[in-house]
């Protein structure tokens, strides 16, 4: 009887296991992938991923109430900025167009700060020029961002296996 109690323990802890695994896939999405491999400018697309979590949920026409869009949740400024300065066409509500400005923005930043990727991601959510005065909610973005990084590492370990 003992040893039939610990088989089906056994198998409802493997099953357990495998719902949860199922649910960290569910939760955590690589959406838009594909595109961003190939816009991708030097950055790890699973940070991309981790990125496009936190600033929209994958929701394409999602609008935030300070008025950043889509995906990427770039500020009309910052993508006309963009589109000035590095002579591109595009349209913020282009799901290609705003995770190609998305990450031409990311890599400014990186750029920017010397590659330093927690300053780079505090000048995403705040801006540049305010990374300072909003210390407090920049780096509460910055920690959701990277653990979920890590957690988007881990799930999809096997990515790395082709590249």
């Amino acid at each position: 009887m003992e040893k039939l109690s610990l088989k089906y323990f056994l198998a409802f802890f493997l099953f357990s296991v495998f719902v949860s695994i199922l649910v960290l896939y569910k939760l955590f999405p690589i959406r838009y992938y594909d595109i961003v491999v190939r816009k991708t400018q030097g950055i790890d697309p699973l940070l991309v991923m981790a990125l496009m979590k936190v600033e929209s949920g994958f929701c394409e026409d999602a609008v935030s109430p300070a008025g950043a869009v889509g995906l990427m949740q770039l500020m009309p400024s910052t993508f006309s900025w963009l589109k000035e300065r590095f002579k591109l066409e595009g349209d913020i509500h282009r799901v290609e167009d705003n995770i190609t400005f998305g990450l031409l923005y990311l890599s400014y930043l990186l750029n920017l700060y010397n590659g330093d990727l927690e300053k780079a991601l505090a000048a995403y959510y705040v801006g540049p020029s305010r990374v300072g005065e909003l210390e407090r909610e920049a780096a509460a973005y910055v920690k959701k961002v990277m653990n979920y990084y890590r957690v988007y590492k881990i799930l999809y370990f096997w990515l790395r296996w082709g590249g």
